[in-house]
């Protein structure tokens, strides 16, 4: 059994890392690692739209795996028209637009494949990962999973992410910390500003485990809580402060601006979140230390075989 709640955090954290990196892959290369890795029941790929992942499981364990975004396409998350908040199946809480509409291409009100196979797992327990986007899809899958009325409260055993985006609010984030906080860890890679986006001061804020990275790579102590406006602005601070590096090369005159102490909260956010949006348009791949195989795999110290 590749998948064990008892054993230690990283040793399950490489197992959901490579799924998480494999899902980017074809139907049939997913599947061949999912067969090396023991999980030889029902195999099906999840697609819709811009949103894939796949669904596997062995006599113990469903494992649902979420693509993140593919490189060489813009990303908009930042935009108004995606990060505007939106009221999701419980009522509790609201979430990103465009992470709630990418998820639900697959999931249809309880009716489409990966639901019901979550429905139907017996006694299996239920894992969820994902990198970048995928992350926050296996997020909200959780919290759909936990909370939508359309369906029997599915329980998740956990859920693991590699350098992903926040996906709700200050309500939404307590509620899941309170249903499942201690089974939800974000690893998170020092630079990346992925993490960082949408911004803490556009009412986005997360919640569960986080293991960081720094630039050495070493991990430190997990932590675990809902995400504060000061926990907010160290995390951001810890991508603006590194050396220049491409992604930050733009950075130069915005850093002597924000240091302006008569410059307003409000626009130093403002100054921030055009940069920041700036590089993600530019595309996934021009992201700083958030490469899932080279960043997060390597810093687990795993490879896919």
């Amino acid at each position: 059994m590749p998948l064990n709640s008892q054993a230690k955090v990283v040793n399950n954290a490489k197992i959901l890392g490579q799924a998480a990196a494999i899902a980017y892959e074809t139907p049939g290369i997913c599947e061949r690692w999912a067969v090396a890795q023991g999980f030889t029941g029902t195999f099906d790929f999840i697609e819709g739209r811009d949103t894939q992942g796949f669904v596997v499981q062995d006599d113990t364990t469903i494992l649902v795996a979420f693509r993140g975004t593919q490189p060489n396409r813009p990303v908009d998350w930042l935009s108004d028209a995606k990060a505007r908040h939106f009221k999701w199946a419980h009522n509790v809480g609201k979430v990103h637009t465009g992470f709630y509409e990418a998820l639900d291409v697959v999931w249809k009100d309880g009716q489409a494949v990966l639901p019901r196979r979550l429905m139907n797992r017996g006694d299996r327990t239920v894992w969820i990962t994902g990198h970048s986007l995928g992350g926050a899809l296996a997020e909200l899958c959780a919290a759909r999973a936990c909370f939508d009325p359309r369906i029997t409260s599915i329980p998740i055993e956990a859920v693991y992410t590699f350098g992903q985006p926040r996906v709700g609010d200050p309500e939404f984030a307590t509620l899941l910390h309170d249903k499942m906080g201690v089974s939800v860890h974000r690893f998170v890679n020092d630079r990346d500003i992925v993490p960082r986006v949408p911004l803490f001061s556009m009412g986005y804020c997360h919640f569960g485990n986080m293991t960081f990275f720094d630039h050495a790579g070493t991990a430190g102590d997990p932590t675990s809580a809902v995400e504060t406006l000061k926990t907010a602005v160290s995390f951001a601070e810890r991508a603006l402060s590194a050396e220049p590096i491409k992604q930050l090369a733009g950075l130069a005159g915005d850093l002597l601006t924000i240091a302006n102490p008569l410059l307003s909260q409000e626009r130093r956010d403002e100054i921030v979140r055009a940069r920041w949006n700036a590089i993600l348009q530019s595309g996934i791949e021009n992201v700083t230390d958030h490469d899932m195989r080279e960043c997060y795999l390597g810093r687990l110290g795993a490879t896919l075989p």
